[in-house]
C-alpha cells in the first residue's frame, strides 16, 4: 500500500488540552484512511524540552489512537532548537535527545513505499553541533547511495527555507544558512524530488530549483501569514505509488482552526507552554476518556 497519513504539529500535553479534540479527529481519520504509515511530523508536545511527562503522554497517545504503524520525528517543542533558536532556554542537547529516544526509540526513519523512498531526519539537529547531527548526516548519505534510482521524499520538522536557498538571516522558522548549504547539494545528488515539512502550520506546494517543497497544515492551530503559505489546520495523504506523489487533504469535519494569539491572551502569555492549563486537565483522565 503506497498511501502515507502526515499528521503535524499535535502539541499535546496532559495539563494544556487545547488542542486534544482535533487531535483525536486527526487520528481516527488516520486510521480511516487505512494507510501503510502515519508519519507525525515534530512537534508532538508543547513542553516537550523540559517535560518526561509530557513526552510520555504524547507517546501513550499516539500508541493508544493511531493503528497503522508510526514513524515519529521531533520538532522544536520536543528535543528544543538548534541555535540560535525562538527561545535560548530550550536548545537542543544530548539530555533532550535522550528524553525523546526513552519515547520513541529513534529520531529518524527509512521506509520505501511504493515507487519512493521516504527518509525522515531529526531537523533540530541540523546546526547544531552535537556528535548525532554528523552521525545523521552520514547516515543520510548511505541512504541516499542505496535509493536504487528511486525519487526520494525527505521528511524533516522545518522546511530547508521559506523562500530560497540563499536566506541568509538567523532564523527559529526554518534551517539555517550554513547546514542547509552543506545539506543541499547531497539533497541534490541523492535523487530529492520532494521535502515535507511542517513547523509553520501552513500549506503551500510549489517547486524551487526542481525539488517539490509540500508544507504541512497544523492539527493544533493556525500559523502566521507572514511566512509565505496559507495558515491552515488539517492534515493530509500522500501516494506515493507513481512517479509522481500525489497529495490528497483528509477529511476532518468538526476540526477547530484554534488562534494561537487568542489563546494566549493577546500578548499575556510568551510561550504556549506557560499557559493556564486547559482541560482535559490530567493526564490519566485525558487517556482513560480516549480509550472509552
Amino acid at each position: 500500500m503506497p498511501r502515507i497519513v502526515f499528521l503535524s504539529d499535535l502539541h499535546l500535553s496532559p495539563t494544556h488540552g487545547f488542542f486534544w479534540e482535533n487531535f483525536r479527529l486527526g487520528a481516527a481519520a488516520a486510521n480511516a484512511a487505512d494507510p501503510a504509515a502515519v508519519v507525525v511530523n515534530g512537534d508532538l508536545c508543547i513542553n516537550g524540552p523540559d517535560s518526561d511527562a509530557e513526552m510520555a503522554f504524547a507517546a501513550r497517545a499516539l500508541g493508544q489512537h493511531l493503528r497503522a504503524p508510526l514513524l515519529a520525528l521531533p520538532g522544536n517543542h520536543d528535543v528544543g532548537d538548534e541555535p540560535p533558536g525562538q527561545d535560548p532556554a530550550q536548545i537542543i542537547d544530548d539530555a533532550r535527545l535522550a528524553r525523546w529516544d526513552a519515547a520513541f526509540g529513534t529520531d529518524r526513519f527509512l521506509r520505501d513505499v511504493g515507487a519512493w523512498r521516504l527518509i525522515g531526519l531529526n531537523a533540530q539537529l541540523l546546526g547544531s553541533g552535537l556528535a548525532r547531527e554528523a552521525e545523521q548526516v552520514a547516515w543520510l548519505a548511505r541512504q541516499l547511495d542505496e535509493a536504487a534510482g528511486r525519487p526520494v521524499a525527505l521528511v524533516l520538522h522545518k522546511p530547508l527555507f521559506v523562500e530560497h536557498a540563499g536566506e541568509d538571516q538567523p532564523t527559529a522558522g526554518s534551517i539555517n544558512l550554513a547546514p542547509r548549504t552543506a545539506l543541499l547539494p547531497l539533497l541534490r545528488q541523492g535523487g530529492v524530488r520532494m521535502v515535507i515539512s511542517g513547523h509553520l502550520h501552513a500549506r503551500r506546494d510549489r517547486v524551487v530549483d526542481g525539488i517539490r517543497h509540500l508544507w504541512l497544515p497544523a492539527l493544533a492551530f493556525l500559523g502566521s501569514a507572514s511566512h509565505g503559505g496559507a495558515p491552515a489546520v488539517g492534515a493530509v495523504t500522500i501516494d506515493f505509488g507513481g512517479p509522481e506523489a500525489v497529495v490528497t487533504d483528509l477529511d476532518l469535519p468538526g476540526l477547530v482552526p484554534h488562534d494561537l494569539a487568542a489563546l494566549k491572551g493577546h500578548g499575556r502569555y510568551k510561550f504556549l507552554r506557560d499557559m493556564p492549563e486547559c482541560p482535559p486537565g490530567t493526564e490519566q483522565g485525558v487517556l482513560d476518556d480516549a480509550a472509552e
